[in-house]
Formats: structure tokens, sequence, C-alpha cells
């Protein structure tokens, strides 16, 4: 009976492994900007937004707004 369970959990496991490898990463666009001007710019939010003293809950959403700012939009696929 405990190598059932053991071989259920593997599969559930696989799964849910398979089926987040398939979500493809959300990434920022900008038309013109390439994959390094959006991490440049990314990693400069990060920054500013990592020195104020703001919550953590928040800052995920901060760094989201300086994105947009700067002209950026947050895609699901590369299409």
């Amino acid at each position: 009976m405990t190598s059932f369970k053991l071989a259920i959990g593997a599969a559930a496991a696989a799964l849910v492994l398979a089926g987040c490898a398939s979500s493809p990463k959300p990434f920022w666009h900008k038309p013109g900007a390439t994959a390094d001007d959006a991490y440049t710019e990314l990693s400069e939010c990060k920054f500013q937004v990592g020195l104020s003293k703001v919550d953590k809950d928040d800052r995920d959403g901060l760094v989201a707004h300086c994105m947009r700012g700067k002209g950026y939009r947050l895609l699901a696929n590369p299409d």
C-alpha cells in the first residue's frame, strides 16, 4: 500500500511540473526596446523600489507601475 501512495504522489508531482513547464513566463515588452533594454529598466525599477520603505507585498505592484511608466507592457508570451 505504501508503494502505491508513493507512485500516486510521484505521478501527481510530475503532472504539476509538466503544467508549470508549459506555461510561458511573462516578460516586459516595449516597441523598439531589446530584451537587454527591458532587463536594464526592470533592474532600475527594482532598485528604486528597493530604496523606498514599503512592505514586501507592495513592491511587485510598484515595480510594475514603474515599468508601465517607462512604456513597457507585461506580456504572457513572445507572440
